[in-house]
């Protein structure tokens, strides 16, 4: 059986990647992250150059495949690697999953971007208090079992089909 430190330990180190790949990335190329951006902001944006749209599709790749699907997948390959079975993989690679959800959720969107605000990171040329706009609230508080659904299923994958 797989400890239960080893997946709280994996699940904060990769809440903290996550974060910090989030919330450099928004401070220093905002328009990568231009559809997460209050819907009033959004619309007042420019269109998207083509450079912006080349660099949104490598951002997409390294985000998607890089941290939300590679990592945990590293972390479930040195878990199965301890001889743990498949449901143990399971149960490690959704609780990194959900983990991240609700850190995104609290932490990055609501505490961080929502509340304290620090102006190196609210993108130039938007007003600060249309990202407490309360649509937006609730879309963030969506992301949370959307994203905790991607982490479950993923988990599968991973447990069930990559290395079960």
């Amino acid at each position: 059986m797989m400890p239960f430190a080893t997946t709280i330990a994996h699940a904060l180190g990769y809440s903290v990647i996550f974060a910090v790949y989030v919330l450099s990335t928004l401070a220093l190329f905002p328009r990568l992250w231009l559809r997460h951006y209050p819907a009033n902001e959004r619309d007042r944006q420019p269109p998207l150059s083509p450079n912006e749209r080349l660099a949104m599709a490598g951002h997409a790749a390294l985000f998607i495949g890089g941290i939300l699907l590679a990592l945990p997948l590293l972390s479930a390959w040195y878990v199965y690697g301890t001889g743990t079975g498949p449901e143990a993989v399971f149960r490690h690679v959704a609780t990194l999953g959900i983990v991240v959800s609700l850190v995104d959720w609290l932490i990055v969107d609501w505490l961080i971007l929502r509340y304290l605000q620090p102006g190196w990171l609210i993108p130039e040329g938007t007003h600060p208090a249309s990202w407490r706009c309360t649509r937006d609230l609730v879309k963030d508080a969506l992301g949370f079992p959307i994203g905790s659904a991607l982490a479950l299923a993923w988990a599968y994958a991973v447990s069930h089909w990559i290395l079960g």
